[in-house]
């Protein structure tokens, strides 16, 4: 198969490193600080923009407390790299696009992204 295209655009985690361990470690801290069950929070928490995720446990709560939330996590996250790991293969192909056009698209900010 033969793949045609100017540039390409990578998501990060899933893609280029797992860092699943990390991101369940912080949600169950979380979890903890506002008296939810870990796992209930952890099973749709996933994928998600953290705020996004917030909304929907805690519905009542205003979105600033989320937002604010959101960025404490982001932070937790950019400061544990404990079990953070490339994908398979994925340094092999970060390396096979040296000098070609593409991108990190991801809905994690700056820090956590490098």
């Amino acid at each position: 198969m033969s793949l045609t295209a100017r540039a390409l655009l990578l998501d990060m985690d899933g893609t280029l490193v797992n860092s699943d361990a990390v991101v369940e470690r912080c949600w169950r801290r979380w979890a903890a600080e506002h008296g939810l069950d870990a796992e209930e929070v952890i099973g749709i928490a996933h994928g998600r923009q953290a705020h996004a995720t917030m909304a929907d446990l805690l519905p009542d709560r205003p979105v600033e407390q989320n937002l604010a939330d959101n960025q404490r996590l982001l932070e937790w996250e950019t400061t544990d790299l404990d079990g953070v790991v490339p994908v398979p293969g994925a340094p092999a192909f970060m390396a096979s696009l040296a000098g070609l056009p593409h991108a990190l698209v991801t809905s994690a900010d700056k820090a956590l992204a490098r």
